[in-house]
């Protein structure tokens, strides 16, 4: 299928790793330009094509994104993935109150404040997906703060794609589950050395709850958020896409 993306110019948030990248790789494979941002560019994965432009951005940090906002200036966009990260794990009861604060910041005011600057420069027909987790549905055992703040976030995309129909720009959102990512791994990790176990159980474990019976690839991912993106979805708004081989029992 072409993707209709040739010359065409997408912003990734967080692109310069994990689901981000995979995102970034397709696109630019498909002949579109496309920009990463990362919070520490020169200490990144160096995998990127080199077509790939790195800008700084730190999603949490208002200043951070005053600067970067006056040096994108008034340049068009066919197209933005509002990616940002996950939020430290924990229960209630284990998060401070700069914890909360912080993850409100990265994962909802941060991408506010990066809208209100670029949502006026996307072209008419062009896209904007949030990346979320399959936490919108369903919570996820000791990850308060997604279960909290990302339907949050599904709600703002719920919300923009009414008020931006009218220039007939798209929003959805897709919703990963267990992405074969350096987070999941971590989180793996952490759920072995918390459960005394091995990460072989903890993932065997993980994947009995998967009807595909497997973790998801970050190029599968990748492949279906391009997808949402690009012109190909030009009737799909307002959506939820859930990439978590099945799942996610709620409707």
């Amino acid at each position: 299928m072409d993707l209709h993306v040739s010359r065409q110019q997408y912003l990734i948030l967080g692109g310069s790793r994990g689901l981000g990248r995979a995102v970034a790789h397709v696109l630019s494979a498909e002949g579109a330009k496309v920009i990463v941002t990362s919070r520490s560019p020169q200490s990144e994965d160096t995998t990127l094509s080199r077509e790939i432009k790195t800008w700084m951005l730190d999603t949490g940090d208002a200043q951070s994104i005053a600067q970067f906002l006056e040096k994108w200036g008034k340049t068009p966009l066919s197209g933005l993935f509002v990616n940002t990260g996950g939020p430290p794990s924990g229960n209630f009861f284990d998060l401070s109150s700069q914890d909360w604060m912080q993850a409100f910041s990265q994962l909802l005011y941060g991408p506010i404040l990066l809208l209100r600057g670029l949502t006026p420069l996307i072209e008419e027909g062009g896209s904007v997906l949030f990346n979320t987790s399959s936490s919108i549905r369903v919570p996820i055992d000791h990850l308060f703060l997604s279960n909290v703040l990302r339907p949050a976030v599904e709600a703002l995309a719920k919300g923009l794609s009414f008020e931006l129909a009218s220039r007939h720009i798209r929003v959805n959102v897709i919703a990963p589950g267990r992405i074969l990512t350096e987070r999941v791994q971590n989180l793996d990790q952490l759920a072995a050395t918390k459960h005394h176990k091995s990460i072989e159980e903890i993932r065997r474990h993980s994947e009995s709850r998967i009807p595909l019976g497997r973790y998801g690839k970050p190029e599968e991912f990748g492949q279906a958020a391009a997808f949402l993106l690009s012109p190909a979805a030009g009737f799909i708004s307002g959506a939820s896409l859930f990439v978590d081989g099945g799942q996610t029992k709620a409707l």
